[in-house]
């Protein structure tokens, strides 16, 4: 049993648009993305954006969370060292690359579009919550202590590889994941 055609089409639809949407973002800036330019980027119609995703916000989400979700998938190694270490090592292979980089740089830049400024915040909203899966698993195996706060163990580790890239620039430090992981765990192992 296979895809029947529609279902294919609706698959290669989504791709061309989230593929066109992501390369617009990284090169314009996720505010001067505009339904018409992706429309003829990915070669459909404008209608069949609007159709699927009802509005420019709700396609620049999709777009954001699909990427994410694909170079920096959320690990489950059995350990929580090795799940952050290894949410870390994605999220840093992620930002050196030139399309991580302008991503990244594109979620943070403030704008003046409220419209904009909403996706933003559930982007990272959504984006945090399932990252901080991996501190509620180590909290349920006893790797953690249960007052640990799962969103502020995530956002130093994150915010950490963010700041490098939105504000100091230049080549991450070599090693920083295990560093960082280390830094974290030396804080919050059981006692």
């Amino acid at each position: 049993m296979g895809d029947s055609p529609a279902q294919i089409r609706g698959a290669r639809l989504q791709k061309a648009v989230l593929d066109a949407t992501l390369a617009r973002i990284e090169s314009a800036g996720i505010g001067d993305v505009r339904i018409a330019d992706v429309a003829t980027d990915a070669g459909v119609h404008e209608t069949s954006i609007y159709r699927r995703w009802k509005s420019l916000p709700r396609l620049l989400l999709d777009a954001l969370l699909s990427r994410v979700g694909e170079q920096i998938p959320l690990p489950d190694t059995g350990s929580l060292r090795g799940d952050l270490e290894r949410f870390m090592t994605d999220l840093i292979r992620f930002a050196e690359t030139p399309s991580g980089r302008a991503l990244i740089r594109g979620t943070v830049i403030a704008e003046s579009d409220p419209e904009v400024e909403a996706i933003r915040r559930e982007f990272w909203l959504r984006r945090l919550s399932s990252s901080e899966e991996i501190v509620r698993r180590g909290i349920a195996r006893g790797d953690v202590a249960a007052t640990v706060d799962p969103r502020l163990t995530m956002l130093t580790l994150g915010g950490l590889v963010h700041l490098h890239v939105t504000q100091l620039g230049g080549e991450l430090p070599p090693g920083l994941a295990r560093h960082a992981v280390d830094l974290i765990l030396t804080g919050i192992e059981p006692r």
